[in-house]
């Protein structure tokens, strides 16, 4: 049976007077962040799917072309 392990809570430091207010998003940086993350899931997508298609010719035998 699995042990079972401590947990460490890590909580977010208190604010203090002198931290200003985060400014809100702008269209410009929401649409950054979306491009961000699509182009990391696509890079990551591209990586597995290579991966894969190397797993497979190993498996069957195939030379890659």
């Amino acid at each position: 049976m699995q042990e079972n392990r401590r947990v460490r809570l890590i909580s977010k430091r208190d604010r203090t007077a002198d931290d200003s207010p985060a400014k809100p998003p702008t269209p410009e940086s929401k649409e950054r962040e979306i491009r961000t993350v699509v182009s990391r899931w696509v890079f990551e997508h591209r990586l597995r799917s290579e991966e894969l298609r190397r797993t497979f010719t190993t498996i069957l035998g195939v030379t890659a072309s």
